[in-house]
């Protein structure tokens, strides 16, 4: 028994005390609740009788006003004492029918069936009377869809009709879209008949759910039509009478009806999607109605959600209406094509005739991106906002925007709005902390640190936050104490989620304040050197540990972390271009870089150590040679690698008077070098005059040959531009390589008879290269010498370009050769106790096609 209680008497339910400030009247009796069946009354109606409506009855969405229905066969008197029970199994004729709907219960009855259908979950959605119809509009995040449905009343049945569908950020063309959602809305009630849903049987289905549950006949319904429907403020009311006169349908109903029969297959096609078909079937519908508007904007939308098809699209669409007429279709189209003014016309158009204020905001956000002019960008957003002041993107662009300006006070109050909007303390620490990012970004390093804190006030221990405010507080000159922030952050971070990336950026950040602000060198290369390979950092962290170590004189250190970098771009590159050529051919284990000119910019950097700190002017090399597969017309990365070049190379020596041409012997080899024969000049008779009986000095420049007779010339091969003497001691770098020559048996290897030995014979070969990068046989050529010098670091970006850009047939004669140097490379890491880099070539090693 309940404390307290009296015997005998019941204890008070538990439930909702009364609100002291709104008692009801009569003891706070709760209001009745609504009747589940209709009430029905007798009426005696020009001498019929008749049974009607007592009050209005609501059937889901709809409330039905109105519903008169005459008992025929009944002749007076009349007893009515029974009332209506007497009567309910006669079953009469339907005399007059009146619905009405309030756009609010459609649109909370509707949204629920509208899931997924632009997103996850159920969309924003405003159903709202026009002239004869009605406008359907729907948003779901940045993708927003609107039309227009115009009803045709039938004789029982009601069409809706889909027209002038369009929308922002679809997948879909909009007028696929649009009949999806008409579907979906009328559920079992509807079907599709050409292009309209058309509500069969309206009449039966409301009277034969209304009077069955007030215990009466459903009652005949033929020879009852629908009159046109109306549309007031909010509310929609369609009126059904017996042997009611066909209505005189409105024009955009009749333009609808037009439309329909004109596209019907095609958009049943678009809706199935079959957009082939649908485009097949509407270059047709054109055919039989030349420029018409709609079903024109129809197929322009199809093809601009297919893609790259804007040109013709765009063709379509001025062929009816001008393109800057054609509202949000016209602006996706002039911007696709690249007439940004254009584009901008138009959506500027759009926004200002669309009733539907969160697409018209999305048409002035987008329109805003198309402009350069800040104050023009600023207008747009503004008159976004007042339209859709809810909407998210449009609130957040007008705050960068606002930044971009200085005007810090703007961005505030937007800040504080997207906060009142917010839900959840979640949430509100994600709009601070975004707002504090952006005005650290832009420089507003005060505000930034407050906005940071506020972050911090609804998630104290966010490692974002924390982070966040140590830059903040760097940037303002407190850098020690951004240290301790930064080390709390990333002690959040590995608390909360390991070893993971955000931890790796925040070592980076450590380290370069170590570095900078506390002159603790040692400290921060170990920190960049605990960054993996793998990690986006890990091409930063390479550079910063090289460069600190070359400052504090560990010039060994400095070169390793330095030609790490040199092999981790290296692989990366080879990475990309396995992925481009099949899913899962690159190497996992290889850093990811977007911006090929900073990279570039670290190599550069990485080759003037080399160069400065340690005189290797050959590793200085191999970096610019690196960074120019990067940024092939980098001017100042051409200039130093030209520079170097240049100093590597030997100076040329005095040639010595070449000695007399031996005649064509009888046994000769002919030497190929296996790369296609170029002439710079075209071959013709060779005429060479006798040389003066002079002797030649000590030192002396090349004499003219001494004469031959027309069948020795015609037998040796011709060299456009320079004749190579049979010298082996010329190391002129301005020699020219032949793609053959004829020696004598028993004469020079290849490279000395070329006059120039391996090393200076590869620059050459390299110079022929970059001049022609196609071509396959050179780069053989070079690889050969490579491979014979030694130099399988050059060799190893050779045959992974050569394995990016060439055919397949290239790729299989390269890839033994590839695997021959990784092998090698590996080897010789492991050797000298480079592990970790040797681990990088074996794992490159593992993942090569065999």
């Amino acid at each position: 028994m309940a404390a307290g209680q009296k015997r005998g008497r019941s204890a008070r339910a538990l439930g909702p005390s009364p609100s002291l400030r709104a008692l009801a009247p009569g003891g706070g009796a709760a209001p009745r609740p609504p009747d589940d069946r209709p009430v029905l009354r007798l009426a005696v109606s020009k001498g019929a009788l008749a049974i009607e409506l007592g009050e209005p009855f609501a059937l889901g969405p709809l409330r039905v006003t109105e519903l008169v229905v005459r008992l025929p066969g009944i002749r007076f008197p009349v007893d009515l004492s029974g009332g209506v029970a007497r009567f309910r199994h006669r079953r009469g004729e339907l005399a007059r029918l009146a619905v009405e709907a309030r756009a609010t219960d459609l649109t909370a009855w509707v949204a629920p069936r509208l899931r997924g259908l632009l997103g996850d979950g159920a969309p924003q959605l405003l159903i709202a009377p026009i002239e004869a119809g009605a406008l359907v509009a729907l948003r779901a995040g940045e993708a927003a869809l609107a039309f227009d449905v115009a009803v045709a009343p039938g004789e029982r049945a009601l069409r809706l009709m889909p027209e002038r569908a369009r929308g922002v950020g679809l997948e879909a063309p909009p007028h696929a879209l649009a009949l999806r959602a008409l579907a979906l809305m009328a559920d079992d009630h509807g079907r599709l008949v050409e292009g309209a849903v058309v509500l069969e049987r309206a009449v039966e289905q409301i009277v034969r759910r209304l009077l069955p549950a007030a215990g009466a006949r459903a009652p005949a319904v033929a020879g009852v039509r629908w009159a046109a429907i109306a549309s007031e403020a909010g509310r929609f009311r369609v009126e059904g009478a017996q042997g009611e006169a066909p209505p005189a349908l409105h024009d955009r109903a009749l333009r609808a009806l037009e439309a329909a029969e004109l596209a019907g297959a095609a958009d049943r096609a678009a809706l199935e999607g079959d957009l082939d078909e649908a485009r097949r079937l509407y270059l047709a519908a054109l055919e039989r109605a030349p420029r018409h508007p709609e079903i024109s904007s129809r197929l322009a939308w199809l093809d601009l959600v297919i893609g790259d098809r804007a040109e013709g699209a765009l063709s379509t669409v001025v062929e009816a209406m001008p393109a800057v007429d054609a509202g949000l279709l016209g602006g996706a189209l002039l911007e696709a094509v690249g007439d940004r003014d254009g584009a901008f016309s138009a959506l500027t158009r759009a926004a200002h005739a669309e009733p539907y204020g969160p697409l018209a905001a999305l048409a002035w956000l987008r329109a805003a991106a198309l402009t350069d002019a800040i104050d023009v960008r600023l207008d747009a957003l503004d008159l976004g906002v007042a339209r859709a002041p809810g909407l998210e993107a449009l609130r957040w662009a007008r705050l960068e925007a606002r930044l971009d300006v200085a005007d810090a006070r703007g961005a505030l109050a937007d800040a504080e709005h997207l906060e009142a909007a917010a839900r959840g303390a979640e949430a509100r620490h994600a709009v601070w902390r975004r707002a504090a990012e952006a005005y650290l970004a832009r420089g507003h390093v005060a505000d930034a640190r407050a906005l940071f804190e506020r972050a911090l006030r609804y998630a104290p221990e966010s490692p974002e936050a924390v982070a966040g405010l140590a830059r903040s507080l760097r940037a303002a000159g407190e850098g020690r104490r951004a240290l301790d922030l930064l080390a709390r952050a990333r002690a959040l971070i590995a608390r909360g989620r390991g070893e993971s990336a955000p931890v790796r950026a925040l070592d980076l950040e450590l380290a370069r304040g170590l570095a900078e602000l506390v002159d603790d060198r040692p400290a921060a290369v170990a920190r960049v050197r605990g960054i993996p390979p793998e990690a986006p950092e890990a091409l930063e962290a390479r550079l910063l540990e090289g460069r600190w170590c070359a400052e504090l004189g560990d010039l060994g250190g400095a070169s390793v972390a330095l030609g790490r970098l040199r092999d981790a771009v290296e692989l990366a590159l080879h990475g990309r271009a396995a992925d481009e050529a099949g899913p899962g051919r690159g190497s996992r284990r290889a850093p990811a870089f977007d911006d090929p000119a900073a990279v570039a910019a670290m190599l550069a950097e990485a080759a003037e150590i080399e160069e400065r700190g340690r005189g290797d002017l050959l590793a200085a090399q191999r970096h610019l040679g690196l960074a120019l597969r990067l940024r092939p017309r980098d001017p100042g990365i051409l200039a130093a690698f030209r520079r170097i070049s240049g100093e590597l190379a030997p100076p040329p020596a005095a040639a010595a008077r070449p000695a007399p041409r031996v005649p064509a012997a009888a046994e000769r080899i002919e030497v190929h070098v296996d790369v296609p024969r170029r002439r710079t000049a075209p071959p013709g008779p060779v005429e060479i005059a006798p040389a003066p009986a002079v002797p030649a000095p000590e030192v002396a420049a090349p004499a003219t040959p001494a004469p031959v007779d027309r069948g020795q010339v015609e037998d040796m091969p011709t060299f456009a531009g320079s004749a190579i003497e049979g010298s082996a001691t010329s190391t002129d770098p301005g020699a020219y390589v032949p793609p053959s020559v004829t020696l004598a048996e028993g004469q020079a290897p290849l490279a000395r008879a070329f006059g120039m030995d391996d090393e200076l014979l590869a620059d050459r070969l390299a110079d022929r290269l970059r001049a022609d990068p196609t071509d396959h046989g050179v780069a053989m050529a070079l690889a050969d010498v490579l491979a014979r010098i030694g130099r399988d670091l050059d060799l190893l970006a050779l045959l992974s370009a050569r394995m990016e850009e060439g055919d397949e047939a290239a790729r299989q004669e390269v890839a033994p050769r590839r695997r021959d140097v990784l092998a090698r490379l590996a080897a010789a890491a492991r050797r000298e106790g480079r592990d970790a880099e040797a681990e990088l070539y074996e794992m490159l090693l593992h993942g090569e096609p065999t």
